[in-house]
C-alpha cells in the first residue's frame, strides 16, 4: 500500500509501506533515481508506530530528497550532457534541420519548440544504432544471434536477455564513456550463450571483451549519474 505523509511543512511526500513477513525492524529508503520513499515494516505493525516513525525521520527525509532533487539537470539549450562519456553543449543552430553533433556542441533547429525532447529523441536514435553495431560484433565473435534489440528507460538494469534471445537495454547508455556501452552489450550478448554468471560466463566476456573490471565498476559508481538527466522541457 501507499500513503501520501503531510509534514508540518512542504512537500507531502508519498510512502510506500512494505509489510514483510520475515522483517523484524522498521527501514526507510529513498530511491536515488525515482525519489520513491519505500517503508519497510513487520507484517502487524500497527498504523500509528509507521507515522510516528515517519514523523522522527522527516528531517533525514526531507534532505534525502532535496539532496538528489539538486542533482537532477533539466535538459535545454545552454546545458551541458555526456554523449559517450564526453561533455556536449547544447546549441541553438539556425542551419540545421536535425538534431546533430558537431565537435563538442549538440546543435538543435531554431524551430524545435522542445529542446529536451529532441535531444532525447536524438540519443535514442544514437544509442539504437550504436547498440545494435556493437551487438552484431559480438554475436559475430561468439557465433549467436539475437531475436531483437529493445531500448528502454530503466532504473533497476543496464541490459537483459530474455531465454527468448530477446536483447533489452537502457537507452541511456549512449551517455556513458564508449568502452562502457561495449563492455555491457558484450555482457548480455555472452547471455546468448551462457544464460547465467558462471564461471564460464565471465571467462567467455573477458574472452571477447577483455579485462572489464574497470568497466563494470563505472556502471556501479557512475551509473546512477544518468538517470538525472531530465528531458521533458
Amino acid at each position: 500500500m501507499s500513503k501520501s505523509i503531510l509534514f508540518s511543512e512542504k512537500p507531502q511526500i508519498k510512502v510506500a509501506i512494505r509489510k514483510v513477513r520475515n522483517s523484524t525492524r522498521l527501514s526507510l529508503r529513498v530511491s536515488s533515481i525515482s525519489e520513491s520513499v519505500t517503508l519497510t515494516a513487520p507484517v502487524n505493525t500497527n498504523q500509528d508506530v509507521l507515522l510516528r516513525f515517519l514523523e522522527s525521520k522527516e528531517n533525514w527525509l526531507k534532505a534525502n530528497l532535496l539532496k538528489i532533487s539538486d542533482k537532477k539537470v533539466q535538459i535545454d539549450i545552454g546545458r551541458l550532457i555526456p554523449i559517450f562519456g564526453t561533455k556536449r553543449h547544447i546549441e541553438i543552430c539556425s542551419e540545421s534541420l536535425n538534431v546533430r553533433i558537431i565537435g563538442n556542441s549538440i546543435r538543435i533547429p531554431i524551430t524545435e519548440s522542445k529542446p529536451g525532447l529532441a535531444v532525447e529523441n536524438y540519443l535514442k536514435k544514437l544509442a539504437k544504432e550504436e547498440i545494435t553495431s556493437v551487438a552484431n560484433y559480438y554475436c559475430g565473435k561468439l557465433g549467436v544471434s539475437y531475436a531483437s534489440i529493445k531500448l528502454r528507460d530503466t532504473s533497476s538494469r543496464w541490459g537483459s536477455c530474455s531465454s527468448n534471445s530477446n536483447l533489452m537495454f537502457s537507452w541511456r547508455l549512449i551517455m556513458a564513456p564508449r568502452n562502457v556501452i561495449r563492455y555491457l552489450v558484450a555482457h548480455e550478448v555472452t547471455h546468448l550463450k551462457h544464460f547465467n554468471h558462471s564461471r564460464e560466463f565471465w571467462f567467455e566476456v573477458r574472452s571477447i571483451f577483455g579485462p572489464y573490471e574497470n568497466e563494470h565498476n563505472w556502471l556501479r559508481t557512475e551509473g546512477t549519474n544518468l538517470h538525472f538527466y531530465k528531458f521533458n522541457s
